[in-house]
């Protein structure tokens, strides 16, 4: 079994299921420590479910909630980097699988969350998602749509009332294919990626288990998200290495296409999942989520603006798949949300980001 990092007073459940072995039993304790089983929330607090809640994307969820009064249950495999450890003691781990029903079941019944969000999708080592999609096919379609399958049907059976995960403007076709420059809810998907038609046909299952169940569950389909903490490679970490080079005052390349392409800060990702899990009426199946449009050649010029000797070049490329722009007026309209960061403010926050890496 595996261990997490864990802290004093952090609640951390450790799961093997009875397909691994046979007792089933379930250990409750740091590392090989075991302690006993304790209510896992305060008087006062929420439980809300958090597939992949250790990741990128997830641990700003989980800092989110837990700012705004709840107690996360972090469900997911070991990481081996804390992000989380700002917050310690204010949320509480369930160690297992996506894919792994029991463990599933284990932690919705250990908890009762009300609502639950997935942020979960395949990655190989430090690769993009996409890059991932196509190198492990057959491993993205497990934890992407069997693993999206597994969480939603142990959400079910535990009663859970709105469930919030991250879908993925990937769903959409190349830019090409699209009549106009921005895309709303209403136009047809057409991925040409794994990733894209795993995130498409995670949702057409969403779709099928919310007319089966009547449970929400809404889609909430990300751009690129820009922040600090990323860790895994792709394109937005050709921008951060934008700002790496600026603080550092070396000059560097870059080799990107100069079109317009949506992007939101980690921070605006993570409020916009807290905005559809308070959301008091009811939601739609589906969201598109952005913060901002930018072009490389803005980013590089943002750059410069807060760090003038910032020296880098654009080798500009034609994109190998050029997606639209999204139209985000809807998920605004109906919840309220807004997000907080533009170019600029992006463009502060991974100099700042860079400086405190660098000390």
């Amino acid at each position: 079994m595996r261990s997490c990092a864990t802290h004093p007073n952090r609640s951390t459940v450790s799961w093997r299921s009875p397909m691994h072995r046979g007792s089933g039993s379930r250990l409750i304790g740091t590392g090989s420590s075991v302690m006993p089983f304790v209510d896992a929330a305060a008087p006062g607090t929420k439980s809300i479910f958090v597939a992949g809640g250790l990741g990128f994307v997830g641990s700003h969820i989980v800092r989110a909630l837990v700012h705004a009064g709840d107690r996360p249950v972090v469900f997911g495999p070991a990481m081996a980097e804390d992000r989380l450890a700002d917050i310690a003691g204010r949320y509480d781990v369930f160690e297992g699988s996506i894919t792994d029903p029991d463990a599933l079941d284990a932690a919705f019944a250990r908890f009762r969350p009300e609502k639950a969000v997935s942020c979960v999708a395949h990655g190989v080592g430090k690769q993009g998602l996409m890059r991932a999609g196509e190198a492990e096919t057959d491993i993205a379609f497990e934890i992407n749509l069997t693993g999206h399958r597994r969480f939603l049907d142990a959400a079910c059976r535990a009663g859970v009332k709105r469930i919030v995960w991250t879908g993925s403007a990937v769903v959409y076709g190349p830019a090409s294919a699209y009549p106009t420059s921005h895309v709303d809810e209403d136009a047809p998907a057409g991925p040409t990626t794994v990733y894209g038609v795993t995130k498409q046909l995670a949702e057409a299952l969403s779709d099928f288990m919310i007319r089966r169940h009547g449970v929400e569950i809404v889609s909430m389909r990300l751009p690129l998200i820009l922040g600090p903490g990323l860790w895994y490679q792709g394109a937005a970490s050709a921008i951060s290495e934008i700002f790496t080079a600026a603080r550092d005052g070396r000059p560097t390349s870059v080799t990107f296409h100069d079109h317009a392409v949506d992007l939101m800060h980690v921070v605006d990702a993570a409020a916009a999942t807290a905005a559809a899990l308070r959301h008091a009426g009811p939601l739609r199946s589906a969201y598109n989520i952005k913060g901002f449009e930018a072009r490389i050649s803005d980013i590089i010029a943002t750059a410069r603006t807060r760090r003038p000797s910032t020296a880098v070049t654009l080798d500009p490329i034609e994109p190998a798949l050029l997606l639209p722009l999204m139209d985000g007026r809807r998920f605004m309209a109906e919840t309220g949300f807004a997000p907080r960061y533009d170019l600029g403010a992006v463009a502060d926050d991974l100099l700042d980001a860079a400086e405190q890496n660098h000390d």
